[in-house]
C-alpha cells in the first residue's frame, strides 16, 4: 500500500535516528508501531490515517502493548530453525545442471 505521507520523515525516539513514515507504519510485521499516535500527532492527521486504513482488531493490536522480548526472541528462533531446515533455493548451476 503506497501513501502520500510515505516519505515524510521523523526523529524516532525508540531507535535513535530519522525514519519514514513508510518504516513507521509497517514496523511490527506489517502494522504500524505502537507509538506512532505518540510520534505523529501534529505532523499528519494520525488519528483518521489510522482509523481509515486499519481494521478494529488491527488498531487493537497497534494500540496494544507489543509482545513481551522473551516471545519475541522464541519466534525469531523458531524462524531460524524452520529457514535452517528448509532446502536451499536453487541457484542457476543447478539449474544448468539439471538440464544436462
Amino acid at each position: 500500500m503506497a501513501d502520500p505521507y510515505d516519505s515524510r520523515e521523523i526523529y524516532c525516539r525508540k531507535l535513535g535516528h530519522y525514519l519514514t513514515f513508510r518504516y513507521c507504519r509497517t514496523e511490527r510485521d506489517g502494522l504500524p508501531c505502537g507509538k506512532i499516535k505518540d510520534c505523529w500527532f501534529d505532523k499528519i492527521p494520525i488519528g483518521d490515517y489510522l482509523r481509515d486504513n486499519y481494521s478494529p482488531g488491527e488498531l487493537a493490536r497497534i494500540i496494544g502493548p507489543p509482545p513481551a522480548k522473551a516471545a519475541t526472541l522464541v519466534e525469531l528462533i523458531e524462524r531460524a530453525r524452520r529457514r535452517a531446515a528448509a532446502p536451499p533455493p536453487a541457484t542457476d548451476g543447478d539449474i544448468k545442471e539439471s538440464i544436462n
